[in-house]
């Protein structure tokens, strides 16, 4: 069988991905073992308006990698995927649309037909997201794909309101939201930016003290909010003010008198250590506020205009137009002391970048407290969830919990769960499932429905159980009791306290348990810069656009292959690199393929051992000794190995390759388990580029190109394929689409290969057994000596190159070794002469070698040589070899004037920085292998 010269990508990872999901591969059910252990997983419900990003691509293989390991061992798997309503966004999203499709605005067309339209829209671009996770090749089960409003998560979402509600949990009260003045809504804390402005301002304002001529100076940033202010407060133990606590301000630009009050809260080394409490326009001076019982003035209109309250001067000015005449006012009163130029941190809408304002508003809220202390309690007592990287994730999450605050539920929005709140003509408020039920409550037909919506995290913080059919009337199901609580939650660091504390605090009230027992906290994906993408600086890479370059395989195994919970930075360089990985594994077993006739891929070509073991089981009860028929057997099957020990007779070269490739499986099984994606892909990357592909094909081309068909070269050719299957086994998971492609194309291969549990499925490699590793089989003898083989061939290879000494010439080579390296070397000569293309091996415990002979050093203290004399013009390979030192030497002196340049190395990318030291370093070895060329040459 002989494969194509090149790999394409995306032919295979169609149509590959379309078989699978076509033969329910994703599905748990496919798992025929009913004692099979568990293994589940829930997606973080990326939003219905989003589009694929590099953080969801890496989160997603992460969890993908663990689905398809976990399903390969047997474990009966769920990967459970799903999308989120996105309140706010979708709506945006839809009033875009139809101001431009019809010119008109949701109130234009009422909320019933905006409603409708969202609907439309969610179903006409909402699978946008679900066909990017296809391509990523995510094995999660489509049949339980779930979407936040669905009608059984809206119930889910009505019964755990109602049931709060009437516990006691969840009131409504007036308090500070962040408020977006141009989408007119509370934002939750998310949704909210910080961004650093450097032309800020800070305005001193002096106050009259009544009935005295002495002034008070407060400090603000916001001067437009004193006019809604309803007291100064001093620290209690500020000499300076003492005499004037429980005194009156005469508030300027207002007919109010408010009071100096004391309060623990001000810092008196700041500023001047008084401050203007606006307990309706900030959070701190709110709690203020309620603690001196102060009046709660709102000067604001929704969209941030000034209204009534803020004076007939102010009134409906926006309220950057209303600081600027409240600072003339003062300006004009001499009351403006000073304005200074200040670096300030404004709180920004994530979405239209509006600049938000803390705006008391009445609104929904959930008391948290008791959910909040059951989620403290499980991590004192139980350490859960576990966090991957622990620290400092563990700490941030502990301490967010002790310090919670109630929760803001309600958002001024249409699209969403709408709140199952009804008001009668007088106010009074009824909550309830339904509109009928809130009819009986209140005896009246005459109610109005609450018209906010829940936040959006009010659904997904149900997520990892009403994914699986609890929605408060249906509290069991199949999958709760199979696939709850799940495994591990793979998320980023920027939602655990607003999702995964969620989470837990709603599965430890609602079911009893914990939703997850491991949290994986990933990385930031940064651009080559190391700055973090962002729409705005339009440095982001899209992924769908890397899948097109390098395949999905390749990209997945890039973002693999980064340290649990790091930030690093995306470079292109790295993603090709894999790439090319693809690429050689395809070329190896191209050449396998091409060399498989009489070979079949068999486990046991390469553990002799299992099946003389699994012959010798099978008669065991018959005979203590071995009879005729098991002699034929054993013959029949590996008849080039020893009986009693057929691991004996395998060549150095076997027994080297089946120890790493058992002592490789071993640890990916390990790494794995520990959630060490990276140290898996090295693993995998160095057993396949480096033993495979490099070594162990080039040690054995001569034996399996054996034109002639043979007991051995069949043998050899059964071993190489069936180490090659079995390793591709082992990659699946990181690249699912290079190795079904390849998998699919050796011989012999079926559903006999798969884990017991699918033996009925169609044949995949994503169901077969997945290589757990023999220790047994590691061959610590047999890999010392085939690696002093393989550093004495690349030293002479390295050498070669250096000295450029050409192909055809064939040099001999000295080595200067002890007794067991030199017997090592003996054994090998063939290997090493063929490989290192030399004409003689000279081996001895001292060197006796010309003067003109390039060196190196082996481990262990071994030496080789290479006489150069008649290989090369010494004067011009010398005169080389200087030329190259010397631009060496230029390139070294401007990098290193960069990294001495302290404004440089502050002000450019890390990323930058890294790769000129590492080339410093690169420069520094070079030159002194140059030298020492030179100096043999001499």
């Amino acid at each position: 069988m002989e494969l194509e010269k090149a790999y394409n990508p995306k032919e295979a990872e169609e149509a590959h991905y379309k078989n699978w999901e076509a033969n329910r591969c994703f599905a748990p059910e496919i798992n025929e073992n009913p004692h099979a252990e568990k293994f589940s997983i829930v997606i973080p419900p990326p939003n219905v308006t989003g589009s694929l990003h590099m953080g969801h691509a890496l989160q997603h293989t992460l969890m993908d990698v663990l689905a398809r390991w976990k399903r390969m061992l047997g474990y009966k798997t769920l990967f459970l995927v799903g999308v989120d309503h996105a309140g706010i966004s979708t709506q945006l999203m839809v009033t875009r649309q139809l101001k431009k499709d019809e010119h008109k605005t949701p109130q234009d067309i009422g909320r019933e037909a905006f409603v409708e339209k969202a609907w439309a829209w969610k179903e006409k671009y909402g699978n946008t997201i679900t066909n990017q996770i296809r391509r990523e090749g995510l094995s999660v089960d489509w049949s339980r794909e779930r979407f936040t409003m669905d009608e059984s998560l809206s119930l889910a979402v009505r019964n755990v309101f109602v049931e709060l509600f009437e516990e006691g949990w969840i009131y409504r009260g007036k308090r500070i939201v962040n408020w977006c003045p141009k989408d007119k809504t509370v934002l939750s804390d998310l949704e909210v930016k910080e961004e650093t402005r450097k032309d800020g301002k800070l305005f001193y304002l002096n106050y009259p003290v009544k009935d005295s001529d002495r002034k008070i100076t407060v400090a603000t940033t916001r001067p437009e909010t004193m006019l809604g202010d309803t007291a100064v407060a001093v620290n209690p133990e500020d000499e300076r003010y003492r005499d004037l606590i429980g005194k009156t301000i005469l508030l300027p630009l207002t007919n109010r008198e408010i009071p100096i009050i004391a309060d623990e809260y001000v810092d008196a080394e700041f500023g001047t250590g008084a401050v203007k409490i606006t307990p309706a326009h900030d959070p701190n001076d709110y709690e203020v506020g309620l603690r001196h019982v102060l009046p709660q003035i709102n000067v604001m209109n929704k969209d941030a205009t000034m209204n009534a309250e803020a004076g007939a001067d102010f009134e409906n000015l926006d309220r950057y137009a209303a600081r600027e005449k409240v600072i003339e006012k003062f300006e004009a009163l001499n009351l403006l002391e000073k304005i200074d130029d200040y670096e300030i941190v404004l709180p920004v809408c994530e979405r239209c970048k509006t600049v938000i304002e803390p705006y008391l508003s009445e609104q929904w809220f959930v008391n948290m407290s008791e959910m909040r202390d059951l989620a403290l309690d499980l991590m004192r007592t139980e350490g859960a969830p576990h966090f991957y990287p622990q620290i400092p994730h563990e700490k941030v999450y502990t301490t967010w919990l002790e310090n919670l605050k109630d929760w803001t539920i309600s958002r001024q929005l249409w699209w969403g769960h709408q709140i199952p709140a009804w008001y009668d003509e007088a106010g009074n408020v009824y909550v309830a499932r339904t509109k009928e039920e809130a009819i009986d409550k209140a005896k009246t037909a005459h109610l109005m429905q609450d018209a906010d919506v829940l936040d959006t995290w009010f659904s997904s913080w149900l997520w990892s159980f009403s994914t699986m059919g609890w929605n408060g009337e249906t509290t069991e199901t199949e999958d709760l009791n199979e696939f709850h609580p799940t495994d591990v939650l793979v998320t980023n660091r920027d939602i655990i306290f607003l999702w995964v504390s969620r989470m837990v605090m709603s599965g430890l009230k609602f079911v009893g348990e914990k939703p997850f027992s491991d949290i994986i906290i990933t990385g930031t994906v940064l651009d080559k810069n190391g700055q973090r993408m962002s729409k705005t600086k339009n440095n982001g890479v899209d992924p769908l656009d890397v899948f097109d370059k390098y395949g999905v395989d390749a990209t997945r195994i890039t973002l693999a292959d980064s340290a649990t919970g790091a930030d690093f930075a995306w470079r292109d360089e790295k993603v090709e690199s894999f790439r090319n990985f693809a690429n050689k594994i395809w070329n190896a077993t191209r050449f396998c393929l091409m060399n498989s006739e009489g070979a079949r891929v068999d486990y046991f070509s390469i553990n002799p051992q299992a099946e003389v073991a699994e012959i010798l089981a099978a008669r065991a009860e018959q005979a203590p000794e071995l009879d005729e028929e098991d002699e034929e057997i054993l013959d029949k099957i590996i008849p080039e190995f020893s009986k009693d020990n057929p691991k004996e007779n395998l060549s150095l070269t076997d027994r080297w390759i089946i120890s790493r490739f058992n002592k490789t499986a071993l640890n990916v099984n390990k790494a794995l388990d520990q959630y060490n994606f990276h140290e898996a892909v090295q693993l995998l990357y160095h057993f396949f580029w480096d033993d495979f592909c490099d070594w162990y094909i080039e040690l054995v081309k001569d034996e399996i190109t054996q034109p002639e068909p043979n007991v051995r070269r069949d043998a050899a050719r059964s071993r190489i394929l069936t180490i090659l299957e079995q390793a591709l086994r082992l990659l699946h998971p990181f690249m699912p689409f290079l190795t079904e492609e390849l998998w699919q194309k050796l011989p012999e291969v079926s559903s006999a290969s798969h884990n017991d549990a699918y033996r009925n499925a169609p044949q995949t490699v994503m169901l077969t057994d997945f290589p757990k590793g023999d220790a047994a089989m590691i061959d610590e003898q047999a890999e010392r000596e085939t690696q002093a083989v393989i550093e004495l061939i690349s030293k002479v290879r390295n050498i070669r190159a250096e000295m450029n000494i050409k192909p055809s010439d064939k040099p001999a080579i000295h080595v200067a070794a002890d007794a067991d390296l030199q017997k090592i070397f003996t054994a090998n000569k063939a290997q090493i002469l063929k490989l290192a293309r030399a004409d003689g091996l000279k081996l001895a415990t001292v060197f006796d070698i010309p003067k003109a002979s390039a060196k190196g050093v082996l481990t262990g203290g071994a030496e080789v040589a290479l006489p150069l004399e008649g290989l090369i013009d010494f004067a011009k390979e010398a005169e080389r070899l200087e030329n190259q030192m010397a631009k060496l030497a230029v390139e070294g002196e401007r990098l290193q004037k960069q990294l001495a340049n302290q404004s440089f190395v502050e002000k450019a990318p890390a990323e930058k920085v890294r790769e000129i030291s590492e080339r410093v370093s690169e420069i520094e070895a070079q030159t002194k292998i140059l030298s020492q060329n030179i100096e043999a040459l001499r």
